[in-house]
């Protein structure tokens, strides 16, 4: 196509600061304002900062929205950002009060990283929130409830196939990261399922924990080679039994003695009878194997949304095994992967309501703090929301209380949405030593306002979110939801749907 040129001759050319005012001239299009400032040189030179526009904002990772500041796109997810170098470690914290979006935002997120080639586990979807859109990315959605999905407590992960690829050393090394999982959350469970007892008699004793771990270590070596994992009345009948390994470790000093050893273990067995009844508290949901084994090549969402009218030790217990079966099968993954038997893939874990589960165990707590010292190791991203710093600031000790403010500082990334100022002032800036400028806590407190008096008024910061990246100035940003998201998947209120039925 030839280029145009402007005919000079013409006498109706005119010209100006921006170019030749014709088709053709070069005339510029929108130019940025500029503030004009007057005064003396001391005030001119000596009293502004002398960079005229803000630092620019990173491109790399998810869309998020625009700069409520500027109108400049802004880009943010843990695992590109840590690809870029701008932050040390691959985690993300949401924090805000309920129905701003933060679920939202962070399907937003899971959506993105997965068009990147991070794949998200969600190992707990109470509500569910993102069952919908795993769906939408062909993933798998894993639905857990009495009579509708158990889990196997004692195949965490589904290792007990995985096992079977594997050789020499690589195999040793799964075994004995595996005999720990199963081993810690066979503890949490227990422990939890002893809720509404004092305080020390809930966890297990020393003894427990000894026959429990010697136990598991007899029981897989009698199991390894069926087709099948042992469940947890296997582990109950065998305890029953007392083998001569176990009866040592429950009764060191006389072993021989029946009776000592049935007082030894009388109160373990009970736990996991409890357990193991399909009739218990706990229904069919750890005494049958697993229905549906996590499979990694694609986004995974824990479906429990059957047990959202449960008690909180139930929910906490399938939290737990969750959790337990995430890690467990992500670190076979990667093990296939060092092996080269299956491709390697980072992933990003969405730990959605923690604080329920966090409550549930001091366990649990450990658990959790491990996993955000050593995500980076793992090559695998984190995401945690909650409503308020406060959440976790309420278990049961105060190591516990240190460890999980611990989660807060040691995510890069901060999304603060509406929050009050005493939420700001005590615990943000206070317990957590979080940098909130007053002009950022006024804003997160103005964020928290309802807009009218009128019913179904909305908060005034819904969509609205605060990224923090340690002592920096925050990104103010409005999230804005494409067409595909408003069809459905990011509404948590289905079931208030106008159309269910009137009162």
């Amino acid at each position: 196509m030839p280029l145009l040129r402007a005919d000079l001759s013409r006498p109706a050319v005119r010209r100006t600061w921006r170019g030749l005012a014709v088709r053709g001239g070069g005339q510029g299009g929108r130019l940025p304002s500029v503030d004009e400032f007057f005064g003396t040189s001391t005030q001119v030179c000596g009293g502004f900062w002398p960079f005229a526009v803000d630092m620019a904002l990173p491109v790399e990772g998810v869309p998020v929205g625009r700069s409520l500041m500027t109108g400049a796109a802004v880009c943010c997810d843990p695992i590109s950002w840590f690809r870029a170098g701008i932050i040390e470690q691959p985690s993300m914290f949401v924090m805000g009060l309920p129905a701003i979006g933060k679920s939202t935002f962070v399907r937003r997120q899971v959506w993105g990283m997965a068009a990147l080639g991070a794949h998200a586990i969600i190992p707990g979807d109470l509500k569910p929130d993102y069952a919908d859109l795993t769906r939408l990315l062909g993933g798998q959605v894993i639905r857990l409830g009495s009579g509708i999905g158990s889990i196997n407590p004692l195949d965490p992960g589904g290792i007990h196939t995985v096992l079977r690829q594997l050789s020499g050393q690589a195999q040793a090394d799964l075994t004995a990261d595996w005999h720990e999982r199963r081993s810690a959350l066979m503890e949490v469970l227990l422990t939890i399922s002893r809720t509404g007892r004092e305080e020390g008699r809930r966890t297990l004793s020393d003894v427990e924990s000894n026959v429990l771990s010697t136990a598991l270590r007899i029981l897989h070596e009698r199991t390894r080679d069926q087709a099948l994992p042992p469940v947890i009345a296997d582990l109950r009948d065998l305890i029953r039994q007392g083998p001569a390994e176990v009866r040592a470790a429950a009764v060191f000093d006389a072993p021989e003695d029946d009776a000592a050893y049935q007082h030894a273990v009388r109160d373990l067995l009970a736990s996991l009878h409890g357990l193991a009844n399909p009739m218990g508290r706990f229904g069919r949901l750890f005494s049958e194997q697993t229905t549906e084994h996590i499979d990694l090549s694609r986004p995974v969402d824990f479906d429990i949304s059957a047990l959202a009218q449960t008690g909180d030790d139930v929910v906490a217990a399938v939290l737990a095994a969750t959790w337990s079966t995430a890690f467990a099968a992500k670190n076979a993954a990667d093990m296939l992967a060092d092996a080269g038997l299956s491709p390697r893939r980072n992933h990003v874990i969405v730990l959605d309501e923690m604080h329920r589960a966090l409550r549930a165990s001091p366990l649990m707590v450990d658990r959790l703090d491990l996993l955000t010292r050593l995500n980076r190791q793992w090559g695998v991203g984190q995401i945690m929301i909650t409503h308020t710093f406060a959440d976790l600031m309420c278990l049961d000790t105060t190591g516990a209380n240190q460890k999980a403010r611990g989660f807060v500082e040691r995510s890069k990334i901060k999304v603060l949405g509406a929050l009050t100022r005493t939420e700001v002032q005590r615990y943000l800036r206070g317990e957590s030593g979080l940098p909130v400028s007053r002009r950022e806590e006024d804003l997160l407190a103005d964020w928290s306002t309802p807009t009218n008096f009128a019913a179904g008024a909305s908060l005034k910061g819904i969509g609205k979110f605060l990224v923090k990246l340690g002592g920096l100035p925050g990104i103010p940003v409005s999230l804005q939801l494409c067409e595909t998201e408003r069809m459905g998947f990011n509404d948590t209120n289905t079931k208030w749907d106008k159309t269910a039925g009137t009162m």
